[in-house]
């Protein structure tokens, strides 16, 4: 089954797929996001469904203002379970999610509150509704992606200057203790009374200072960190290699990784931190949503121009300086984020076109087989959808 979000319309569709990965042109589910518990039957439409995650037997849905939790039926059915607390002020503003090594805990970004927040879950996978440990980020850090990789957390932020932050998970998959709620008020200082600002904002913490007290909380300090990468957003973790999409110039990178998947730390020059270059780069191509891999190819969405690109890496891992190969360009299809089969079929939630559309991969290394999607679904008008996720089923899909 393949889920994918209807952002404009606050729901779920789920499209059965058959044996060679093909989609069936309907939605054989739809589920309404922003359910009210205590008034069943009653949900908001403007929730806005944004990023879909499969795990444990349970689809979590990150929205405006909250995560849910759905059971996944034998036949991929969706089951409203539970959510969590309500954040609206500043509103949560999921951006990513990503689940602990021992699929215990749900980790969400939420740019919102400047956090990344770990929700428990129980032995149905369904999340406790506060969070119980968070990483507190820089003042308006705009989070763009997590990942997972052993025991530590790795997150993209925009803010300036943008980086890769890496936090330790510990045994429990906890992220560490969350501080206080930052005020949206100075509680003192020459501000008092009038609303918080990043003005005079000290560079570690994001703090404004004396001049402001109770304005913010302190960052969590990252075990590491790669500096000065100009918006990065989505990345992919392969080995000992990371690649991320550098939106401010329009390249995709790839930085090492020391054997404890960190980076390497910066050398003081003179007066300044040098830090270590990438091993490799494309040339300035695009600005893309999102980044997946299959095999030995990075294949990434670019939305404006309506088209997927695919950089086969070279075998010490180097990225080429031009796609290998591309999709048709067709502006209508807006693709969004991605997701891919283990058997090599690319799904593209397919924004504008309310459509999802799949692509087949070869095998051998990942390239796209065609320039054209060879299924996709019908036209979900009005729906915009902008995530997708696959489940495996107990039973047959229906």
């Amino acid at each position: 089954m393949l889920y994918a979000t209807a952002a404009t319309v606050g729901r779920v569709d789920g499209f059965c797929v058959n044996r060679g990965g093909a989609l069936t042109p309907g939605a054989s589910v739809h589920a309404d996001t922003g359910v009210d518990p205590s008034s069943p039957g009653v949900h908001d439409s403007s929730s806005n469904p944004r990023r879909l995650l499969v795990g444990n037997g349970v689809l979590y849905v990150g929205e405006h203002d909250r995560v849910e939790a759905f059971s996944i039926g034998p036949h991929g059915g969706l089951k409203f379970l539970n959510r969590t607390a309500l954040i609206s002020s500043p509103a949560m503003d999921v951006m990513d999610m990503a689940l602990s090594p021992d699929g215990k805990t749900l980790y969400v970004a939420q740019n919102g509150p400047d956090r990344i927040a770990g929700y428990s879950l129980d032995a149905t996978g369904v999340p406790a509704r506060d969070f119980s440990s968070c990483i507190q980020g820089r003042v308006n850090v705009s989070y763009r992606a997590l990942r997972v990789s052993n025991s530590l957390l790795y997150v993209s932020e925009q803010l300036t200057p943008g980086r890769i932050a890496v936090f330790p998970i510990d045994a429990g998959g906890g992220l560490g203790p969350c501080s206080a709620q930052r005020s949206t008020v100075c509680q003192g200082g020459s501000r008092a009374g009038q609303m918080c600002s990043t003005e005079d904002a000290n560079a570690t913490t994001g703090c404004p200072g004396a001049t402001c007290p109770g304005c913010c909380v302190a960052a969590t300090r990252p075990i590491s960190e790669r500096r000065r990468i100009q918006r990065p957003r989505p990345f992919v973790i392969m080995g000992d290699r990371l690649y991320v999409d550098e939106v401010g110039t329009a390249r995709i990178k790839g930085f090492g990784l020391q054997a404890d998947g960190l980076f390497s730390p910066p050398t003081m020059v003179g007066k300044r931190l040098r830090w270590e270059k990438p091993f490799s780069r494309t040339d300035p191509v695009l600005a893309y949503v999102d980044v997946v891999l299959f095999r030995s190819t990075l294949l990434a969405s670019q939305f404006e121009k309506g088209r997927i690109d695919a950089y086969r890496l070279k075998p010490d891992g180097r990225l080429p300086h031009q796609p290998t190969r591309r999709s048709n360009q067709d502006v209508r299809t807006s693709p969004v984020r991605m997701t891919v089969s283990e058997d090599g079929v690319l799904y593209v939630a397919a924004g504008e076109l309310d459509r999802v559309e799949a692509f087949r991969l070869r095998q051998s290394d990942g390239l796209l087989a065609s320039a054209t999607p060879f299924s996709q679904t019908d036209e979900q008008t009005g729906s915009f959808p902008n995530d997708v996720a696959l489940a495996m089923l107990s039973g047959d899909c229906r």
